[in-house]
């Protein structure tokens, strides 16, 4: 074992083992502490304060691999949901649960999709995507429990607004004062960066449409502005799309809950704002849905396809979670689909040169968790939809209702997008994610119990 792993593993035990209960001791009886650690627990879910930053530890990295998951990843606001975990249980309160709505379904997709263990070649890189999806569901946990009141979902909705325009700040400056042409932020890459402020951009509008307004409502709105900024100069073709598609879709059935003279001023505003925004920044968006590079990345994104279709017929229970990036290549047969076609343009192929990961998530959980895996994860997000849906209708004409609109738009759009980005595998996304979904099920345990349904009338 590596002697800084040692060290690594004698830090990250104290920290998971002994700070996170002991942080939890301290503050349950203050929700106010308890607030600031779920605001530091969100915040942490971007790459860092100015630039990309881990937030974390990893023991067994192997940082060459192309996969999805490169080693054992502990990262820092898990501590902070442990922490919260533990000062609401401490609390006592009837209301605590260690197993909410949901969290089964996605329990259920983890066990299933390590199932893929049973054949693969590597089954550390299994090990490692199973116990990096089981940690991260502490998030989820602790969202849940956080979320007792509708003030609560205000506060998040705030922290969120904060993080957005802090996001693009650091965007901003990176576009216009360091002339980067597809901004990263605080991300890895573009592409995740941008999904991260869709699925937060529609939540922040639907909320600052809301028919009840709230007096962050235009604090809100100022967060879906930055988003949409964010979006641009990122310069993620189908991030720009699908922001576009999904802002329509919550501006259109908001009108639908409850046509107000608000959300009809939203609706002007915004329409006006977006078109000086698309008049000033039209030319970037252009040049880039041009760029010559286009066309090369769709055939890879086809033949990697190709290469995972290959892989499930092979491997129906799948050829191993995170085992994608390693089976595509030598001794492997699943790359010669690539390579035979670098040959037939007349290029030179490297049998050394390591390929990457499949884009599409839905192809990358079939390919690697079989259809098993592919089955229980389209079962959960299915659910969670259905329950956003329901949250829509049962509280219309209020800020919950806002809530599962927003919820239930910013998944969409990602598992639309996930047909061609797989950032749902990607930590910092799957923080967010996980944390919407406890939102979502907060929201149902809420309809479940009755309760706020008077404020419907």
């Amino acid at each position: 074992m590596d002697p800084k792993d040692i060290i690594k593993g004698a830090v990250l035990l104290c920290m998971f083992a002994i700070g996170g209960p002991a942080l939890g001791f301290l503050i349950k009886n203050n929700p106010s502490w308890q607030r600031w650690v779920f605001g530091c627990m969100c915040f942490m879910t971007m790459g860092g304060v100015m630039g990309p930053s881990e937030w974390g530890l990893t023991l067994g990295s192997v940082e060459w691999y192309r996969g999805h998951t490169k080693g054992y990843h502990f990262y820092f606001n898990e501590v902070l949901a442990i922490a919260l975990i533990t000062a609401f249980f401490l609390n006592g309160k009837k209301d605590f649960r260690w197993i909410p709505p949901g969290f089964g379904l996605y329990l259920a997709y983890c066990f299933l999709s390590f199932l893929s263990i049973t054949r693969t070649p590597m089954p550390n890189y299994v090990m490692m995507s199973f116990f990096k999806f089981i940690k991260v569901g502490v998030i989820f946990v602790a969202t849940f429990n956080f979320l007792r009141k509708e003030k609560d979902i205000h506060f998040f909705i705030k922290v969120l607004a904060g993080m957005i325009c802090w996001e693009c700040f650091i965007a901003l400056k990176l576009k216009y004062l360091d002339g980067v042409y597809q901004v990263r932020g605080t991300f890895e890459h573009q592409n995740p960066l941008a999904m991260y402020c869709v699925m937060a951009g529609m939540l922040l509008l639907a909320c600052g449409m809301s028919p009840t307004p709230h007096k962050n409502s235009n604090f809100y709105l100022i967060g879906f502005m930055a988003s949409a900024m964010i979006v641009v100069c990122s310069l993620s073709r189908g991030a720009l799309a699908i922001f576009g598609l999904g802002t329509l879709g919550v501006m259109f059935f908001s009108m639908v809950d409850k046509p107000t003279p608000r959300r009809f001023g939203v609706l002007a505003g915004m329409g006006l704002c977006g078109a000086l925004g698309l008049a000033v920044v039209a030319d970037s968006i252009i040049s880039r849905f041009n760029d010559k590079g286009n066309d090369a990345s769709g055939k890879t994104r086809e033949l990697m396809n190709a290469a995972a279709i290959h892989m499930l017929r092979d491997h129906p229970e799948g050829i191993g979670w995170n085992n994608y990036a390693h089976t595509i290549n030598q001794p492997f047969p699943y790359g010669d689909v690539i390579d035979e076609y670098e040959r037939d343009r007349g290029r030179k192929v490297d049998p050394d040169y390591a390929k990457g990961v499949v884009e599409s998530h839905y192809w990358l959980l079939l390919s690697e968790t079989g259809f098993q895996g592919y089955t229980s994860f389209m079962l959960m997000i299915t659910v969670f939809l259905y329950w956003n849906i329901r949250g829509y209708f049962a509280y219309r004409g209020t800020m919950l209702s806002c809530v599962s609109l927003g919820a239930g738009m910013g998944c969409f759009t990602n598992y639309l997008q996930s047909l061609l980005e797989r950032v749902l595998t990607q930590q910092r996304n799957m923080m967010l994610w996980l944390i919407v979904l406890g939102l979502t099920a907060a929201v149902e345990s809420f309809r479940r119990r009755g309760k706020y349904m008077a404020k419907k009338k």
